[in-house]
């Protein structure tokens, strides 16, 4: 089968030809990969070997295990996203680094499942995570690399939906791949599904995308003090890409602290049984992923036919918050359907055009995979706060009731996301 269609020879010419439908697919099944990856251990494998090993004490060690794996993508996508940027081998910038990386984190992968400590779990999921983000790194920068800016929300939209669909392959495997919820080594099988998943999407990148190989002369001379350097992108000189790292951080805070423990919120609160709470999850999740899909689609073939961006986000921004306020009062399973309703809706339309919006504020053409790992902190990071505070916060206030205690982490976690919405008005070069 011949690759799709590569808009620009020149790997550091700003894209102006439109993309084809091939080159779309390719990118959002890549992304399908990778995120199945990342959302199916955090969501469901990980609570679940970790109740299996530390059943009293799970929620701060589940805390840790994600935070620690969260730390570590702090550092790895930027780290990553640099060198793909120098990367003058003949598969190109993008393909190397998505093919050498997934190779390790296929391996990481089916190793996990046979974890039984808590560190072996801590260890696993860094491992996972500094490989799959480095493959995400060089992913995600085909966007501004070689889509145009008049089709970055339509874009953007559908690599955005390859999230929730993570989340639904995800909540496929937990609970059709046959597995023990109550032994630390029951999630075995699981663990190698994921890993064949994102073995084949990696696949499917490096055969079939084209990459222009970047000439040796175009390379920067690669030393450790301009180099190290280059990681700091000062805010008086690019504002606008400040702004735009501050609220995706916020806004990401905000909805992390619903995500993390949402399992736990289905037993401890809802009231369901170790054997149900799964179940419950991918019901609620169902929602979540079909409203996220829908708003996805529209939001970012919208954004791009009015030609604005931040009342997208802003609007997607104060939806997701108002969501977190309604979870914050569920005890129902059906009440918290509808948020997750709601979230979705926000999360899909904020995911579509924020994409689009940090496209437009990078930098430097030289430097998009970095500068876009840079922005990925904003992701990261609250994936290593959230968790941390919520486990306090949750431990804390659960001698109280576990209502209490999620109630009052909900609504901080909803005034996050609004001051994420409102900060985006100081955002100046994107309308």
């Amino acid at each position: 089968m011949p690759r799709v269609d590569s808009p620009s020879l020149d790997p550091l010419a700003e894209p102006t030809a439109r993309v084809t439908p091939g080159f779309i697919a390719v990118l959002a099944l890549t992304n399908l990969g990778i995120w199945t990856a990342f959302f199916t251990p955090i969501q469901f494998l990980l609570p679940l070997q970790v109740e299996a090993i530390d059943p009293v004490g799970k929620e701060a060690s589940l805390g840790v295990v994600v935070a620690v794996g969260a730390l570590v993508s702090l550092v790895a996508s930027p780290i990553a996203g640099a060198f793909s940027d120098r990367t003058s081998s003949r598969l190109g910038r993008r393909r190397s680094w998505v093919l050498w990386p997934t190779v390790a984190a296929v391996a990481v992968l089916v190793l996990m499942g046979g974890r039984t400590t808590i560190g072996g779990l801590v260890l696993g999921w860094a491992l996972g995570q500094l490989t799959l983000n480095a493959s995400y790194a060089a992913v995600i920068a085909m966007l501004p690399d070689q889509v145009p800016v008049a089709q970055r929300g339509t874009v953007g939209a559908v690599v955005g939906a390859a999230q929730p669909l993570g989340v639904i392959v995800g909540s496929l495997i937990a609970t059709m791949v046959p597995g023990d919820n109550t032994a630390p080594t029951g999630q075995n099988a699981r663990y190698v599904v994921v890993a064949v998943v994102v073995a084949l999407t990696a696949v499917l990148f490096v055969t079939r995308m084209r990459d222009p190989q970047l000439p040796r002369d175009r390379i920067p001379a690669l030393h450790a003090g301009p180099f190290l350097r280059g990681f700091w992108i000062d805010p008086r000189q690019h504002p606008d890409f400040a702004w735009v790292f501050l609220t995706r951080f916020l806004v990401i805070l905000g909805t992390a602290f619903v995500t993390t423990y949402l399992l736990y919120f289905t037993r401890d609160v809802l009231g369901r049984s170790p054997e149900e709470a799964g179940d419950t999850v991918a019901a609620i999740l169902q929602f979540y992923i079909v409203a996220l899909l829908v708003f996805a689609l529209i939001a970012g073939p919208v954004s791009d036919r009015v030609g604005r961006v931040k009342p997208f986000v802003i609007g997607a921004s104060l939806l997701c918050a108002a969501a977190i306020v309604v979870l914050a009062f569920a005890r129902t399973q059906g009440m918290a359907t509808l948020a997750a309703a709601l979230m979705g809706a926000g999360f899909g339309a904020y995911t579509a055009v924020d994409l689009a919006l940090i496209s437009r504020v990078l930098p430097s053409a030289g430097d998009r995979a970095r500068d876009l790992g840079i922005i990925n902190i904003a992701n990261a990071l609250p994936q290593v706060l959230a968790p941390l505070i919520a486990s306090v916060w949750i431990t804390v206030l659960k001698s109280t009731s576990y209502e209490v205690a999620y109630q009052s982490l909900y609504l901080f976690a909803a005034v996050v996301t609004v001051l994420g919405a409102v900060l985006v008005v100081k955002i100046r070069s994107v309308p």
